[in-house]
């Protein structure tokens, strides 16, 4: 006769949770800047485990496919379990994020930065005579 198991475990597990994670975050904005340039300068977000198993190292790499697939680490984060606070490093500044509105107020800062849109101007100009 099979024994019945029973079920220890929340029926809401696995519910979205009230933030966007980090991560999901840059994915959606790669897809965007990919459309804007039409895929001139295109963008990729890459995540692996950190070296303490704690969080996430996430990275927002430019990529020029026309310059042989040249590569610019935009951004890189470190994005917890608990998705916030997310820790970012932008060529050797830091910030932190406490939760989805300071992570997305710090990319549009970055983003519309003269620095940012210096490189990703520079990217296109070199790709199209390339």
């Amino acid at each position: 006769m099979t024994q019945k198991i029973d079920d220890l475990w929340p029926t809401d597990i696995g519910m979205e949770p009230p933030d966007k994670a980090p991560f999901i975050i840059l994915r959606e904005q790669a897809e965007k800047l990919g459309e804007k340039t039409s895929n001139i300068v295109e963008a990729q977000v890459s995540a692996e485990p950190s070296a303490d198993g704690e969080s996430l190292d996430l990275r927002l790499t430019l990529v020029a496919p026309a310059l042989g697939g040249y590569e610019y680490v935009l951004l890189r984060a470190k994005q917890p379990v608990d998705l916030y606070p997310v820790k970012m490093e932008f060529e050797g500044s830091g910030w932190i994020a406490n939760e989805e509105s300071g992570f997305r107020g710090y990319l549009r800062s970055l983003f519309n930065s003269v620095r940012t849109r210096k490189i990703i101007s520079n990217l296109i100009a070199q790709s199209k005579n390339a």
